[in-house]
């Protein structure tokens, strides 16, 4: 594996999730410090920190370390949505029918609002 590449890779795969390197470093138990030489191409995670990295990016390990087999992109933006969605999904339907309903209440809100803003500046 070329080391570099693999930076060039990282940084793609992390800008792709709209992180900041130490929301990825957060987010996978690491110094910023550590994403930063990474990225640099002055090192190499561990297999352990790679899968943590893979897990988080939504890529999978073969992507991050060799750019094969690229994988669409993320549904979600917004990694504390993508891993909430992710838990509701394991939860009783009748509870996600619940969520649902919020989501749906949500969602129509705003888009109240949109219209609302719009029909202002007209």
């Amino acid at each position: 594996m070329n080391i570099r590449e693999f930076g060039v890779r990282l940084t793609r795969f992390r800008e792709r999730r709209k992180l900041s390197i130490t929301q990825l470093a957060h987010l996978i138990r690491v110094d910023y410090m550590q994403i930063s030489r990474y990225e640099k191409g002055r090192g190499l995670p561990s297999l352990e920190t790679a899968i943590r990295l893979a897990k988080v990016l939504q890529v999978t390990l073969d992507e991050l370390a060799t750019g094969e087999g690229a994988a669409e992109p993320p549904v979600f933006s917004n990694e504390r949505l993508f891993e909430r969605m992710r838990e509701l999904d394991q939860i009783p339907a009748d509870r996600q029918d619940v969520a649902l309903r919020v989501l749906e209440t949500v969602i129509a809100g705003h888009e109240l609002q949109t219209l609302s803003d719009k029909l202002r500046r007209s």
